[in-house]
């Protein structure tokens, strides 16, 4: 029986919370980027997103660009910085991997009462024009982070720009 992954979404204080139960893929990137996005503004009070990764059993390379995208968007617009929290040993490798554990701020054994996730990222499968520009983005900030990402993600952003070529409007 395949695994059932959710991305739920809700805020506390002058943070949202994004927690993924089970698999961060592709499907739920634009989606969330443009939900966070959205909501990062020089007006809005928030000024921090956690990432609550305690019951993920696995990120993907879009997924994780996300949050560095995210990361890159809070530091300029608000000067604070996307925070993982309780990561699972799996995200804890695939970080490691990725060389994000020093730009990712991560915090372990915090849990916060009463959060209300009240809204969930749905998957979506098919790929338009501005989703494939928010997975190349993605990619493009990962291969900033280290020359092991530009080797490792060279061929992905190769794709991705073909991809667009082909869905250009």
């Amino acid at each position: 029986m395949p695994e059932v992954s959710k991305v739920l979404v809700g805020s506390v204080e002058a943070a949202w919370v994004v927690k993924v139960l089970g698999r961060g893929t592709m499907e739920y990137c634009s989606d969330l980027f443009e939900f966070l996005s959205s909501r990062i503004t020089p007006e809005s009070p928030v000024d921090t997103v956690y990432f609550e990764l305690s019951e993920t059993t696995y990120l993907d390379s879009s997924f994780i660009g996300v949050i560095v995208s995210i990361q890159k968007k809070l530091q300029r617009i608000k000067g604070s910085d996307v925070i993982i929290l309780n990561p699972s040993e799996k995200v804890k490798e695939i970080l490691n991997t990725m060389g994000l554990f020093e730009i990712l701020p991560i915090q372990e054994n915090d849990n916060y009462q009463n959060l209300n996730l009240n809204q969930e990222i749905e998957q979506k499968l098919g790929k338009t024009y501005h989703d494939i520009q928010i997975l190349l983005e993605s990619h493009q900030n990962l291969m900033e982070v280290n020359t092991e990402n530009r080797k490792r993600f060279s061929l992905v952003e190769e794709m991705l720009k073909k991809e667009l070529e082909r869905q250009k409007p």
